[in-house]
């Protein structure tokens, strides 16, 4: 009855058929973890729970089902239950699926000594494989500089993709360490993370820079971005940065970045000008000043900055698109320039997907559909 269940595609009343059979012989626990087993497979997270704990109390669960009860352990918020679970069923069977499991676990209980371990374990026993080694290098940037270059670079000889992902990381890195400061390492490798979407990794490179030079203004106010980005508050830490050095770019930056988010755009507007005088060829500033203004209500204002940005570094696609989108956002009937703007991005990347669909929506603001469609298709080729 069991295996015609399974083979309709009814997993749960396959499941129930086999813990009844499980009722009848209490000694065959196989019944009970396979009971478990199904429930699992169907859904029922408490029912599988409850078979497969059985059967782990009686000491006979197999790695699999250790495996099981740990992702529902996971599931159910309880790191510490799965990640004793985990590492009990790699010690019988190590597994590159298990030490996954058991790294994204580390990570988030901030265990960054056992992370380093499972991933060094692993590439051991895949040396060749490319993903192991980047994100072992990746770790390593955030902990040991020094030694995440030779993993970073393996992965990108073993896999181009990693290689042009993580070229920037193992440039700048290698720059960063021929100068011998560590705190300052800590730093760029901490930009590079975040550039990376890396933010818990960052944050651990920005607070190794704050323990080494705690004076380090510029490592405080990126710490402080960091703990944003993971859903915290982070103004202490920027606020430390603007006492130790209010003539910091990266410091007023991020300050105003902080006071966007609390939608003082006022305030914000304070340190971000501040940024774009003490760095008055930086476009980014005057972009980030452009959408803060367009936030405000001053669309004139607001697109002086985003034309500034533009013209300070004409051969960047970004400044181009932010200029496009900032016409298309505030639907300003202005349709050469928006055109224009969008055009040029183009030029500069004529595969680029973003800039052939900023490009598109401006064709389509135009009831030009036809045209619209064609950089469409070209930005869904191109990505």
């Amino acid at each position: 009855i069991s295996q015609s269940a399974i083979d309709s595609g009814d997993l749960l009343s396959a499941s129930n058929y086999f813990a009844q059979a499980a009722q009848y012989s209490p000694e065959k626990y196989e019944l009970r973890e396979e009971a478990g087993t199904l429930a699992s497979e169907a859904g029922n997270i408490n029912a599988a729970k409850a078979y497969l704990g059985q059967v782990y109390d009686a000491q006979l669960l197999t790695p699999s089902g250790v495996i099981i009860l740990g992702d529902i352990a996971y599931q159910q918020g309880d790191v510490d239950e799965s990640i004793k679970l985990w590492e009990a069923a790699n010690a019988v069977e190590a597994d590159a699926g298990i030490y996954t499991k058991l790294i994204q676990a580390y990570r988030q209980a901030g265990d960054w000594e056992n992370t380093l371990r499972a991933q060094r374990e692993l590439v051991t026993i895949h040396p060749n494989n490319p993903d192991f080694n980047y994100q072992l290098g990746l770790t390593l940037a955030a902990t040991q500089p020094q030694t995440a270059l030779a993993y970073l670079s393996l992965a990108g000889e073993l896999d181009e993709s990693v290689k042009t992902k993580s070229k920037s990381l193992v440039r700048n890195l290698r720059s960063a360490i021929n100068r011998g400061d560590r705190s300052f390492q800590f730093v760029i490798a901490g930009q590079e993370l975040a550039a990376l979407g890396e933010w818990e990794l960052a944050l651990l490179a920005f607070t190794n820079a704050t323990e080494l030079n705690p004076s380090s203004a510029d490592a405080w106010a990126y710490r402080g971005e960091m703990i944003q980005q993971i859903g915290q508050d982070g103004y202490q830490d920027l606020e430390r940065a603007v006492e130790l050095n209010p003539d910091s770019t990266a410091v007023n930056a991020l300050m105003g970045l902080y006071w966007q988010r609390q939608e003082r755009y006022e305030l914000a507007l304070v340190y971000l000008y501040a940024a774009a005088y003490l760095d008055d060829n930086n476009p980014a500033m005057q972009a980030e000043i452009g959408n803060m203004l367009g936030l405000m209500g001053n669309i004139a204002a607001a697109e002086s900055h985003y034309q500034l940005a533009a013209n300070i570094d004409p051969k960047e696609t970004t400044y181009w698109n932010a200029l496009a989108n900032f016409y298309i956002r505030y639907e300003i009937d202005i349709k050469e320039k928006r055109a224009a703007a969008a055009r040029q991005a183009v030029i500069l990347a004529p595969e680029d997907p973003i800039s052939l669909d900023i490009l598109a929506q401006v064709y389509l603001l135009q009831d030009n559909p036809i045209i619209a469609e064609r950089f469409l298709m070209r930005a869904l080729s191109a990505d």
